[in-house]
């Protein structure tokens, strides 16, 4: 019988499975070293799903001006992708929220994976071109994607802040 999924935020002993389930969940598309695993490491908020002491899904985000920008996003096909890409992005939503931010921002590089996509719709995602983005959003998310990422979007806000806070 499986345990439940555990979220932590992920430790240095996390970079080597980090990299290799990346490229487990992108089929070999993308393959970070322990390098680049380690400054999503000290550069981002990086969490890591666990069930039975094997790692099942990483997420990695960061904050600028109201916009959570979400650009490391992956699950393994193998294991309990559902449960462990929910209780990821919820974990994000909770943090951000924390920092008033209006909105959370995924990115997907190549587009979303047939395991991501589902999660990401059920949680209230919904694909955004760049261009319907409001004009702060964009100009948060220059700074963060290479144009080449799909961005799923969702408000965790019911209004944008006008004001400075």
């Amino acid at each position: 019988m499986n345990q439940p999924v555990e979220i932590r935020r992920a430790l240095r002993g996390d970079i080597a499975p980090i990299a290799s389930l990346v490229e487990k969940a992108t089929q070999a598309r993308i393959r970070p070293d322990e390098t680049e695993v380690m400054e999503w490491l000290f550069s981002r908020g990086l969490w890591v799903a666990h069930q039975d002491g094997t790692l099942v899904g990483v997420i990695a985000w960061q904050a600028e001006n109201l916009v959570s920008v979400t650009d490391v996003f992956y699950i393994s096909p193998d294991g309990p992708y559902a449960e462990a890409g929910t209780r990821l992005l919820e974990t994000i939503e909770a943090e951000a929220k924390t920092l008033m931010c209006e909105t959370n921002v995924v990115l997907l590089p190549g587009g979303p994976s047939e395991t991501v996509l589902p999660i990401l719709q059920q949680l209230g995602y919904e694909a955004k071109p760049f261009a319907e983005l409001h004009s702060i959003w964009r100009e948060v998310l220059t700074e963060f994607s290479d144009g080449e990422s799909e961005l799923m979007v969702k408000s965790l806000r019911d209004r944008m802040i006008m004001f400075p806070l």
